[in-house]
C-alpha cells in the first residue's frame, strides 16, 4: 500500500488570527466613519468653490468688431463621479494608513516589507487628492492623474513582486525548509497592492470623465 503526500497552501498563522493582529474588527469601521465625516467637512467648504467658478462662458456678439462672455453653467456642487472619487480616496487613507502601521510594528520586518513604507506616504497623499477635488482646485486634475499613475506602477510591480514573494516561501516551505519571512505581511502587501491599484483606476476613470469641470477653471 502506497500513500501520496499532499501539501496545502497555508500562512503563517489563520486568516482569523491575521485579522485580529491587524485589529480589523475596530479599524476599518472607525476608517469608514472617519473618512465619511472629514469628506462631509469637505464637501461642505469645497461647494462655494463649486458654484462660484462657472463651468464655461459663451461669446456673445454685442457689437460690430466687440463680443462679450457670458456665463453659461454652473454647478451647485461636485459631480457624483469627483465626489465618489474623493470619498474612496479618504476611505483608503483612513483605512490603510492604521493598518501599514500596525503591520510593520506587528510582523517581523523583512524584505517583502519594505515596500510597505510608502504606503503612508501614499495615504496622505490620497487625502490631498481628495482635499483638491472637491475644492476644484485647478491642480486637481493633473495632481491626481500624477498620483494616480505612479500608484498604478509602482502598486502592479508590488503586486506582482509580493505574489511571487509568497509563492517562493510556500514552496520552500512545503520542500521542509525553514524561512524567517512571514507570509502574513507579505497578505498585507498583496491587499494593500491590490487595494491601491483599484483606487488609482477609480481616480484615473473620474479625472477622465469630469477632466472639463476639474480643468476649465486652469484653462481660463
Amino acid at each position: 500500500m502506497s500513500t501520496t503526500a499532499t501539501t496545502t497552501f497555508h500562512f503563517d498563522e489563520p486568516l482569523a488570527a491575521v485579522a485580529s493582529n491587524l485589529h480589523l474588527a475596530v479599524v476599518v469601521p472607525s476608517a469608514v466613519v472617519g473618512a465619511g465625516l472629514l469628506y462631509a467637512w469637505l464637501e461642505r467648504r469645497g461647494r462655494n468653490r463649486w458654484s462660484a467658478v462657472p463651468l464655461s462662458r459663451v461669446a456673445v456678439a454685442s457689437g460690430p468688431y466687440r463680443a462679450s462672455e457670458v456665463v453659461a453653467a454652473r454647478l451647485p456642487h461636485a459631480p457624483r463621479a469627483v465626489k465618489a472619487a474623493a470619498f474612496v480616496s479618504l476611505a483608503f487613507a483612513h483605512v490603510f494608513a492604521p493598518l501599514v502601521v500596525i503591520a510593520l510594528s506587528k510582523y517581523p520586518f523583512d524584505g517583502i516589507a519594505i515596500p510597505l513604507l510608502p504606503g503612508v506616504a501614499l495615504a496622505a497623499l490620497d487625502w490631498w487628492c481628495a482635499w483638491l477635488l472637491l475644492a476644484r482646485s485647478p491642480s486637481a486634475y493633473s495632481i491626481g492623474r500624477a498620483a494616480a499613475s505612479a500608484s498604478m506602477l509602482a502598486n502592479v510591480a508590488l503586486l506582482v513582486m509580493a505574489g511571487a514573494h509568497l509563492a517562493l516561501v510556500e514552496l520552500d516551505r512545503q520542500q521542509g525548509l525553514q524561512h524567517s519571512c512571514s507570509s502574513s505581511v507579505t497578505l498585507v502587501v498583496l491587499l494593500f497592492a491590490a487595494a491601491s491599484i483599484a483606487q488609482a483606476l477609480v481616480m484615473r476613470g473620474v479625472l477622465r470623465r469630469s477632466a472639463p469641470a476639474l480643468t476649465w477653471a486652469e484653462a481660463g
